[in-house]
C-alpha cells in the first residue's frame, strides 16, 4: 500500500507540473498576440500593411532569433549581469550604479593610487599610466582595484587617447560584467553623423513606463524613419519595463537594422538595467521578448563578453543554443543624458579646466563665493589636472574658508586622479569630495 501510495502521490506531482507548463505557455502566447494586436492596429492607422518583422497570432510565441537575425546598430554603454553580482560597498558607491556617490572622506586611503596621483600632477604621466596598468594586472588591491581603473580611464580620457581608452574598455567589461564608462568627445562629436547637427536629428524619449504604450512612439518613429537616416532614441527616463513593451520595441530595433538606419543611443546602460530587473535564469515567464531585447542591446553595444554570458543565462532559461555574437554593421553613437539641473547655476561655482601655479586669484574668486553661500559647491565637472604644488596652496586658501561658521566646502563631479591627488594632500579634512560618476 506504501507502494501504491507513492506513485499515485508521484502521478498527481506530474500532472500538476504539466498543468503549470501548459498555464505558462498559455500566459507567453496571450503575451505576444497582445504585442501582435497593438502592432496590427499601428500598422491599420498607418494605412499600409504590417511589417515583415512582426508575425500574425497563429504564428505562435515570439520565436528565437537565430545568428544571422542579429544585425545590430548601436554601441557601448552600460549592464550588469543578470546574475546579481556580489559586490563590496565600495564598488557599489563608486561603480555604475544610480546609488548618490559617497564623499571622499568616506573612501579608504590607497597610498599606491596616491601616488599615480601625484606623478600624474607632477608631470609624470606616462610613470602614471603604467603604475595604474600594473595595479590592474596584477589585481591586488582587492576592492581598490576598481579605483584604478577609473583613474586610468580618466588619464586616457584627457590625454585623449581614445585608442587606449577603448582598449580598456573591453577589458573592464569582460571583468566586470558591465558597461565600461563611456568615451567624452572634449569638442564636437566626432562620430556623430558628419553632414547634420545633432540638434537636427529626430530624436523619440521614451517614458518612464515601457509598456504597450510606447506604440504611439513607435508610430512616430515610423515617420522620423521615412524622413531622416540618423534617429536618436532616448531611454534616460525609463524606471519600468514589461514584456509587452519590450517586445514592441525588439521588433522596432530589427526593423531600423533592416533598413539600415543610423543610430545616437542615449542611456542604454539604463534601459538594460531596467530589463535586468524583470529577469531571473531559470525562470520562464510571459514570454522570451525581454531576453531577446537584452541579447540584442548587448550586441548593438559591441559588449561581446557580456553578450555571451546573458546568452548562457538565457539558454539556460529556455533550454535552447546561445546566439552567436555578431559585431555592428551601422552606425552607431551611444551619448549621455543631457544634464538637467536642480538647482541654479548660481549656487555652484566652476572651476577651471586646469589649476597650475598661483592659486591665489582663484582662491580669491571663491572666498568672494563663499560669501553669499554657507554650501560652497565647487563644480569640478570640467577639472582634468591640478598641479601639485597648486594643490598644496589650494588647500592653504580653501582653509580658513572652511573654518568659518556656518560654512561647508564640497568638492563635485571630480575626476579619480584629482579625487586621489586631494585625499593624499589632505583636502578631504577641510572639504567633502564626491567623485564624477562613471557612466
Amino acid at each position: 500500500m506504501k507502494g501504491q501510495n507513492t506513485v499515485i502521490g508521484q502521478v498527481q506531482d506530474d500532472e500538476a507540473l504539466t498543468h503549470a507548463l501548459t498555464e505558462k505557455k498559455h500566459i507567453a502566447r496571450a503575451t505576444e498576440r497582445k504585442i501582435d494586436a497593438i502592432e496590427f492596429e499601428m500598422s491599420r492607422d498607418m494605412g499600409r500593411p504590417k511589417s515583415v518583422a512582426s508575425k500574425t497570432a497563429n504564428d505562435g510565441p515570439l520565436t528565437r532569433t537565430a545568428p544571422n537575425q542579429f544585425h545590430t546598430d548601436f554601441v557601448a554603454t552600460d549592464f550588469q549581469s543578470t546574475v546579481a553580482l556580489s559586490m563590496q560597498t565600495t564598488e557599489l558607491i563608486l561603480g555604475q550604479t544610480d546609488l548618490q556617490a559617497a564623499p571622499m572622506a568616506q573612501i579608504e586611503s590607497v597610498p599606491l593610487l596616491e601616488e599615480a596621483a601625484i606623478l600624474f600632477a607632477t608631470g609624470q604621466t606616462k610613470v602614471a599610466e603604467h603604475m595604474l596598468r600594473s595595479a590592474i594586472d596584477l589585481d591586488n588591491l582587492g576592492t581598490a582595484t576598481s579605483l584604478a581603473w577609473f583613474m586610468l580611464f580618466d588619464l586616457y580620457q584627457i590625454e585623449q587617447n581614445q585608442y587606449a581608452f577603448e582598449s580598456l574598455s573591453l577589458d573592464y567589461a569582460g571583468k566586470y560584467e558591465t558597461s565600461p564608462p563611456i568615451w567624452r568627445n572634449s569638442d564636437a562629436n566626432k562620430d556623430a553623423p558628419a553632414s547634420k547637427d545633432e540638434s537636427a536629428v529626430p530624436s523619440l524619449t521614451f517614458p518612464s513606463k515601457l509598456d504597450g504604450e510606447i506604440i504611439k512612439l513607435l508610430q512616430k518613429l515610423n515617420g522620423f524613419s521615412e524622413n531622416s537616416k540618423v534617429l536618436k532614441l532616448d531611454f534616460g527616463r525609463v524606471k519600468t519595463v514589461d514584456p509587452v513593451g519590450c517586445g514592441l520595441l525588439l521588433r522596432a530595433i530589427r526593423n531600423l537594422q533592416k533598413t539600415k538606419h543610423d543610430l545616437v543611443l542615449v542611456a542604454a546602460q539604463n534601459l538594460t538595467e531596467q530589463i535586468r530587473s524583470i529577469l531571473e535564469v531559470g525562470r520562464r515567464d510571459e514570454t522570451e521578448a525581454p531576453w531577446l531585447l537584452l541579447l540584442e542591446i548587448l550586441q548593438l553595444l559591441q559588449l561581446k563578453e557580456v553578450f555571451e554570458e546573458a546568452s548562457i543565462d538565457y539558454c539556460v532559461t529556455f533550454e535552447v543554443s546561445p546566439p552567436a555574437y555578431e559585431a555592428p554593421t551601422n552606425k552607431v553613437t551611444t551619448a549621455v543624458p543631457e544634464p538637467v539641473s536642480e538647482e541654479d547655476n548660481s549656487d555652484r561655482f566652476l572651476m577651471p579646466k586646469s589649476i597650475e601655479g598661483s592659486t591665489d586669484a582663484l582662491v580669491k574668486q571663491i572666498a568672494a563665493f563663499a560669501k553669499d553661500h554657507q554650501l560652497i559647491i565647487l563644480d569640478c565637472s570640467q577639472l582634468e589636472r591640478v598641479e601639485f604644488g597648486a594643490s598644496a596652496q589650494l588647500l592653504n586658501g580653501l582653509v580658513p574658508i572652511s573654518s568659518s561658521k556656518d560654512k561647508s566646502i564640497q568638492f563635485h563631479e571630480v575626476n579619480y586622479l584629482v579625487m586621489h591627488l586631494f585625499n593624499a594632500m589632505g583636502l578631504k579634512n577641510v572639504a567633502a569630495i564626491f567623485p564624477r560618476k562613471q557612466s
